[in-house]
This record gives structure tokens, sequence and C-alpha cells, in this order.
């Protein structure tokens, strides 16, 4: 996967990352504050879209953007 764009929320406590999969999809994962650090098991995948647009939409609804 390739990082496309990473975002993080007014108050610092969520951010998001998207990333573009080897399949061509663009998926993106939220990270919440209680989340020690970014690994696997650590953050709520958010969505996967074929376009980047939609899923930029609902990633600036998570983060309250």
């Amino acid at each position: 996967m390739f990082l496309v764009e990473e975002k993080k929320s007014e108050n610092g406590k969520t951010s998001a990352s998207i990333y573009m999969r080897a399949d061509g999809l663009f998926e993106a994962h939220i990270y919440r504050a209680e989340a020690i650090s970014k690994e696997a098991a650590s953050f709520e995948v958010c969505g996967v879209t074929e376009t980047l647009k939609p899923l930029q939409a609902i990633v600036d609804e998570e983060l309250g953007l």
C-alpha cells in the first residue's frame, strides 16, 4: 500500500491515513487517541472505495473537518 494522504482532527485526538492499495482501490484507516501507536490492531478501516474523493469526504466527516 502507498500512503496518499494523512489528516488530523482539530483537537488532535483522531487522525487518518488514506492509502492506495496494490489492486488500485483506496483504503482509509482511522486512528483514535487511545491507540498507543499506528499498528495493525490500533486502527479502524473507515472505508474502501474505487476513487479518492468519496473516501476523503468520509475521512473529513469522521475527523470533524
